[in-house]
């Protein structure tokens, strides 16, 4: 049975392409992401536990 998708290959693909945006210009990017999603905080992990 042939994949019709490589997930994988997808996904390093795309992380190259990211890489290659935010390298070459960073204030843009994260500005871009900023617009596109919002405010972009780091989630505190929960150290409590049960």
């Amino acid at each position: 049975m042939k994949k019709k998708f490589d997930a994988v290959k997808f996904q390093r693909e795309v992380r190259e392409e990211l890489s290659e945006k935010y390298s070459s210009n960073r204030e843009a990017f994260l500005r871009e992401l900023k617009e596109k999603y919002g405010n972009l905080q780091k989630q505190k992990a929960s150290t409590h536990i049960r």
